[in-house]
């Protein structure tokens, strides 16, 4: 019987200048894997094999186990020991880059077990006149209390708090009984909590934004109906910790710069916080943890390394909710240095040369140092 299939995977710290040196590059690359011996993702916080011209050191390699389907998580990771970490902490192991952290076990499962998707919005409807879905969807609302109200697009400036407003107002397409029936269906999805399927790491500051009142998703914001929505505070302080951003990181679509993205059908693979383990305790601390922090602005996720409201989040969640040893919170400490390694990542900078700064109720950009 053969076992599960595996790649070793080669990340260069930067672009062969020419044939010549990626032959080179190529031909050392070939002599590590042939002698044997490439770490693996499994072998923790170690990083990779080292790939050297001489004394010169160019890059590293990793063994990795291929998924059954989706993207190949290694792809677009330059820190090859942040995907050591990402492999732990969906195994449920605590994001260390050391040994000798001793801590329980994480409760990670995919989303799908404890949740469903709400429908694509090509079911729910268009902006157009020409719906093809249960509902005309108008953005702005154009009542002040809608009845179908939904979350539809993205307004980064909008969205830097945990509880968003529904930017969209429902309309039903087709008066018929049987256009009346679909949008029942979909009104029946409605929830608070909803999911950033077109991720962008560089401007935007929420994985998961949750609604005052019960909402239809949209094309930019997914429902996802979890089985238990007073599960849903939890839910959401999870995702949009720095340990729900490197799963979310670590299982998305990476092939353009600053962005992760995501499907409907790709959400329930997520790994996340398994919110049936944690008791009912712990979901009321949740749930004041998250009204603490709901009136907190967050920075969009390539400033992750300076946002206090995220390391703040990290906190309360990984030892207030789920009593996690205080060392890993620690002024530079395990999240601090994982907060520090997302940052640097350019497939979540982007390049981006600017950076997001608060002002009293607003914002603005200002030009960074070169990383």
């Amino acid at each position: 019987m053969r076992g599960e299939p595996r790649a070793v995977f080669a990340v260069l710290n930067r672009r062969p200048e020419s044939a010549v040196r990626g032959e080179l590059l190529a031909a050392a690359a070939r002599r590590a894997i042939d002698g044997g011996g490439v770490r693996r993702i499994e072998d923790g916080p170690v990083g990779g094999t080292p790939i050297l011209l001489g004394d010169e050191y160019c890059g590293e390699l990793l063994d990795c186990p291929l998924p059954d389907d989706g993207p190949w998580p290694l792809a677009g990771v330059a820190d090859v020991s942040l995907a050591q970490a990402a492999y732990r902490v969906e195994r449920g192991e605590a994001p260390s880059f050391s040994s000798g952290l001793d801590s329980p076990p994480l409760p990670v499962a995919r989303i799908g077990d404890y949740a469903r998707s709400g429908p694509a919005h090509r079911m729910i409807g268009s902006p157009t006149a020409h719906a093809r879905g249960a509902f005309r969807i108008h953005r702005p609302p154009i009542t002040p209390a809608p009845t179908y109200p939904s979350l539809w697009a993205h307004d980064n400036r909008r969205e830097r708090e945990l509880v968003v407003e529904p930017d969209s107002e429902g309309r039903i397409a087709d008066p018929s009984e049987r256009g009346t029936e679909r949008a029942a269906r979909v009104q029946a999805t409605a929830t608070r909590a909803h999911y950033n399927s077109e991720l962008r790491f560089n401007s935007q500051s929420l994985i998961v934004a949750m609604t005052e009142r019960p909402a239809i998703g949209g094309r930019a914001w997914p429902s996802v109906i979890l089985d238990d929505r007073e599960h849903e505070y939890a839910f959401a302080l999870w995702c949009n910790s720095t340990l729900g951003l490197l799963l979310h990181w670590w299982t998305s679509n990476k092939t353009q710069a600053g962005r992760g993205s995501t499907t409907v059908t790709a959400i329930p693979r997520i790994p996340a916080l398994d919110v049936r383990a944690l008791t009912p305790a712990q979901h009321e601390a949740a749930r004041e943890t998250f009204e603490a922090l709901r009136g907190e602005r967050f920075l969009p996720f390539d400033q992750i390394d300076e946002d206090r409201a995220r390391a703040e989040l990290d906190r309360r969640l990984l030892l207030g909710v789920l009593g996690l040893p205080p060392a890993l919170c620690e002024d530079g400490g395990p999240m601090a240095l994982l907060r520090r390694k997302l940052a640097a990542e350019p497939q979540i900078h982007g390049g981006k040369r600017t950076r997001v700064v608060f002002e009293g109720g607003g914002e603005r950009a200002e030009r960074r140092p070169p990383r």
